[in-house]
């Protein structure tokens, strides 16, 4: 599979967030989570808490969509797994069909979905406690139209700011913390490539993080948002170059 970016492109951060019990194939809302809302506030670090088993977060999309992945950032590894499921009332039994993610690892896991229009997507802990889960959204993965040159520049940049003072004294504050910055250079572009690029551009601006994938399947995952706006050159006639520059996100 080809360079992925996995983005939310239906508006998970802007769904309504409902947590509540899901035992027997159904789902009744009830406040049994806390800090629900760190799922959709783009921060991997802080955590979901009170989530145990039998227990699930419900995103309403206010109408009907289509993901074809779910994607969870887990702090914790665990065996217990998590189960996506839909329907399209907000309470009840489910509609049936289910996905599951086995062995959560530390970091980002991305499940594929069975393709089906629904409004009420609902993610469930069917075997034991859910400890770290910090984010969770769904959408529709964006292939990128050409693969990335041999041109992919990664930048270390340190968070340290040196003052020099009188005697040659020198101080260091840390102003954060250190990070990467990934360089794509994406060439001979046809304008229908073009236009997928500036859709995905203009939807996570430099404002929303996303999920960028070397080869779209084993990771590594990195966490970023974008830089810059995008530029393009016309390097011949409906022929288009751009570089694509992320900076990795820490937290």
């Amino acid at each position: 599979m080809a360079a992925t970016i996995y983005y939310d492109n239906l508006g998970s951060r802007s769904a309504t967030l409902t947590d509540g019990t899901t035992g027997s194939s159904s789902f009744s809302s009830s406040n049994v989570l806390s800090d629900e809302l760190r799922a959709i506030d783009g921060n991997i670090t802080d955590v979901i808490g009170g989530w145990t088993v039998d227990e699930g977060l419900q995103f309403n999309f206010g109408s009907e969509v289509n993901p074809t992945f779910c994607a969870i950032y887990s702090t914790v590894a665990t065996s217990n797994d998590i189960k996506i499921q839909r329907d399209n009332a907000a309470t009840g039994a489910f509609n049936g069909i289910a996905n599951t993610i086995s062995d959560i690892v530390v970091g980002w896991n991305i499940r594929s979905l069975t393709a089906l229009q629904m409004q009420y997507w609902t993610i469930n802990s069917t075997v034991g406690n859910l400890t770290g889960i910090s984010e969770i959204f769904f959408g529709n993965p964006f292939e990128l139209p050409v693969q990335p040159t041999a041109n992919i520049i990664t930048s270390h940049n340190f968070g340290t700011e040196e003052i020099k003072a009188h005697g040659a004294n020198r101080y260091y504050f840390s102003k954060h913390s250190n990070y990467k910055q990934l360089t794509l250079s994406l060439d001979h572009m046809t304008s229908a490539n073009k236009t997928s690029l500036e859709t995905f551009a203009n939807t996570v601006t430099d404002r929303e993080p996303f999920i960028y994938s070397e080869d779209g399947t084993t990771g590594p995952y990195h966490w970023v948002r974008l830089v810059r706006p995008l530029t393009f050159k016309t390097v011949a006639p409906d022929i288009f170059s751009c570089q694509v520059v992320m900076r990795e996100l820490t937290s």
